[in-house]
């Protein structure tokens, strides 16, 4: 298994983002692709079929079939993760994979619902890709191996639910998109749940039920995501980027950053650009 790109694309409107992340192309023979959409309004072509985007679910599209993303409203802008990746020919575990894969294609459907956590191991996912070590980037392909299986093996075993443990709490649902529309404020768990019109203990308790994690871990963990498209964009200091997400100060920024992600923004910035920075890499929304 190889990842031949890796992309995120942190709300996607309109501008050269959008003349390169929205153009219609087709991969090679033998790559596969898959988009985790997490937010936003539009739709997704895959030859002359339009699906539309739905937070929360995985897309796969086949070698050399063209596509295209498609934003729908300036007010609803589209993040998501693509992992381009080509099975070797011959592996006995890849080649399971793409006849897992083509059972997708055989049920008549393009999308898998995705948990909610699932982002944030995109997120590690996407990291070790670009890292120029081998070894993390070996780590990216062991990772992403297992994030199809646990995929896959959902798609064939809907009991109870897919994804059931997030998607049935009004609570919950609520919460998350709460978070991702207030990602810039500097809010506690507190806070959070008073605008849910909920006692704090029962929203973490809630909350840690159905996401195996706090509020506040959660929407720490966005922050930083976000903030990590924005420090690729190389346009503003990490200091700016630190209060730009509500963080206390740079160096409480560059603290939680190195937690969540295992390097300082500093690092995380020079480890593309030193790469070489390819033109699908994320570029944040300049605003």
């Amino acid at each position: 298994m190889k990842i031949k790109d890796a992309v995120y694309v942190y709300r996607l409107i309109s501008g050269e983002r959008l003349a390169w992340h929205g153009r219609y192309h087709a991969h090679a023979r033998g790559e596969y692709e898959f988009h985790y959409f997490m937010e936003g309004q539009g739709a997704l072509l895959i030859n002359k079929a339009k699906y539309i985007i739905d937070g929360g679910q995985i897309y796969f599209v086949r070698p050399r079939e063209f596509h295209s993303i498609l934003p729908e409203a300036v007010e609803k802008p589209i993040s998501y993760y693509a992992i381009l990746f080509e099975p070797e020919a011959g592996n006995p575990v890849d080649e399971d994979i793409i006849a897992l894969m083509g059972h997708i294609w055989r049920a008549r459907t393009r999308a898998l619902p995705a948990d909610t956590k699932d982002r944030f191991l995109l997120d590690d996912l996407y990291r070790l890709s670009k890292s120029p070590s081998n070894q993390s980037r070996k780590a990216a392909e062991h990772a992403l191996l297992s994030i199809l299986y646990r995929w896959f093996d959902h798609f064939d075993s809907p009991s109870p639910a897919l994804g059931s443990s997030r998607a049935k709490n009004e609570h919950v649902e609520r919460a998350l998109s709460l978070m991702s529309k207030l990602v810039r404020e500097k809010l506690s768990s507190d806070d959070l749940a008073a605008k849910l019109g909920l006692s704090e203990e029962y929203f973490i308790r809630l909350f840690r039920h159905h996401l195996g994690m706090s509020p506040f871990q959660y929407f720490t963990r966005l922050k930083i995501e976000a903030a990590s498209a924005v420090l690729v964009d190389n346009q503003l200091t990490i200091s700016d980027v630190a209060y730009r997400f509500g963080f206390e100060n740079p160096f409480h920024f560059t603290k939680v950053f190195k937690k969540c992600t295992g390097l300082s923004p500093r690092e995380y910035r020079k480890m593309f650009f030193e790469a070489g920075k390819p033109p699908s890499a994320a570029v944040a929304e300049k605003t």
